[in-house]
């Protein structure tokens, strides 16, 4: 289990997009960073249409240079909003 509401796509090739998954604020809550994919060239969509489709914001995000990640990865932060779903 990834920890993500959402399948994620994945090929498993070199990721050369990062993916900022966000809660987006509510009248009783703020907006929270929740997690970072990783997916390469061709899952762009795939994976920005699977993050909307579980009613949270995908926001394209630069690469982190020096870290490397295969097409499918995630990184659920622990102080974020999806942090409790792992």
């Amino acid at each position: 289990m990834n920890g993500l509401p959402f399948a994620l796509p994945g090929c498993g090739a070199a990721a050369t997009v990062r993916i900022e998954v966000v809660t987006p604020a509510d009248l009783d809550r703020p907006a929270s960073l929740d997690a970072s994919v990783y997916v390469c060239g061709h899952h762009v969509m795939e994976a920005a249409v699977a993050v909307w489709s579980a009613d949270l914001s995908a926001h394209r995000a630069c690469t982190d240079s020096g870290i490397t990640r295969a097409c499918g990865d995630s990184y659920v932060f622990p102080t974020g909003g999806l942090a409790g779903d792992q």
